[in-house]
């Protein structure tokens, strides 16, 4: 089997990259949208054919990638039936299986850190989203978390796989890229057998944690398997109802508009570069440090890759109130097709 694990750092997200050697179908585990390209680029490079994206429940930390995965490759999104959700072509049931190649994915409801949390076995690996962590569980009080639910979903359904399964969550904290069932049964502190559930839920109650930093904007995209509402059947770039602005018209008006680029800034300098007199504000806390202290005294124009991640930037900002702000149609896909200067330098203005 060809199995990749990928790291987002920003959030600790863990991306799986699972394809058959054979027949070269694959599936993709909990992407991110920040880290599509790479994910791409690494399909085309062992000339994958994904099937299926998978996301293991509705995150609050970050954007899937899951919608921009099925336009630009063509795979079907899943995702548990429980959430209602209308934009992915496969409705998940508890127990349900996939295949790619002669490999078959399970997939087993795990509920508790949100209503519609599902772990996937393959072969003797586990994916296990937020349910169970190395060392560690998901919280459960936002999205119809249950801690009880999760004491239930990791001792008798995550336990009750074979001991050597080898543990793949959806974040690290720890500096491990993995565990294994027999692992987390002796030491994981929360939920290893000697841990009786009264003590786990008294444990979950006084967590006491401060809500992940995008959950405003990342629980709501992610309804939409992570692309604005509206956009599924529009062309890259275009959202019906955001303010849109074309390529030519910012290149038109440099010097006289403010150019925000919300990707991340190893993307600003790679070979699609960026506008001259852009400024980095990479979506996520960045990008709202930035909104909380723009004067409005000039239109903002927002860039990302294709359109999709500016988009969301420009709906975020017009819900805080700013009103002369515009998505870039395209991106900088669109930007290097007209053959426009490009810088490649950590500047900006």
């Amino acid at each position: 089997m060809i199995f990749h694990q990928l790291f987002e750092r920003e959030t600790s997200s863990y991306t799986y990259i699972l394809g058959d050697s054979a027949t070269r179908e694959a599936i993709i585990i909990d992407p991110v949208l920040e880290m599509v390209d790479r994910d791409i680029k690494l399909v085309q490079e062992l000339g994958l054919k994904v099937k299926y994206v998978l996301d293991t429940h509705v995150h609050a930390d970050h954007i899937t990638a899951s919608g921009e995965l099925r336009k630009r490759l063509g795979a079907k999104v899943g995702i548990n039936r429980v959430y209602g959700l209308t934009c992915p072509d496969v409705q998940l049931v508890d127990n349900q299986e996939l295949s790619f190649g002669p490999y078959v994915l399970k997939a087993i409801s795990t509920p508790g850190h949100t209503e519609g949390c599902m772990s996937y076995v393959v072969e003797d690996m586990v994916f296990t989203g937020d349910a169970l962590l190395n060392r560690g569980c998901g919280r459960t009080d936002f999205q119809e978390g249950s801690s009880e639910k999760l004491f239930y979903s990791v001792r008798e359904r995550l336990f009750n796989l074979p001991n050597h399964t080898t543990v793949y969550p959806a974040h690290d904290y720890k500096g491990m890229s993995k565990s294994s069932i027999q692992l987390e049964k002796e030491f994981n502190p929360r939920l290893n057998l000697n841990i009786q559930k009264e003590k786990f839920l008294d444990i979950m109650a006084n967590l006491n944690l401060a809500n992940p930093k995008k959950i405003h904007e990342a629980v709501p995209a992610n309804s939409w398997c992570g692309l604005p509402r509206g956009s599924e059947h529009m062309k890259s770039g275009y959202v019906e109802g955001v303010p849109t602005v074309s390529v030519e018209e910012v290149h038109s008006k440099l010097g006289h508009i403010k150019v925000i680029d919300v990707r991340s800034i190893e993307e600003f300098n790679n070979e699609l570069g960026h506008i001259p007199t852009s400024q980095l504000a990479t979506l996520g806390e960045e990008f709202q440090n930035f909104l909380e202290n723009y004067k409005q005294d000039e239109e903002l124009v927002f860039v990302c890759r294709a359109g999709v991640r500016s988009a969301h930037a420009t709906v975020y900002a017009i819900s805080k109130g700013i009103s002369k702000v515009y998505n870039m149609e395209g991106g900088m896909l669109a930007w290097n097709e007209l053959g426009y200067k490009v810088e490649k330098d950590l500047g900006g203005s």
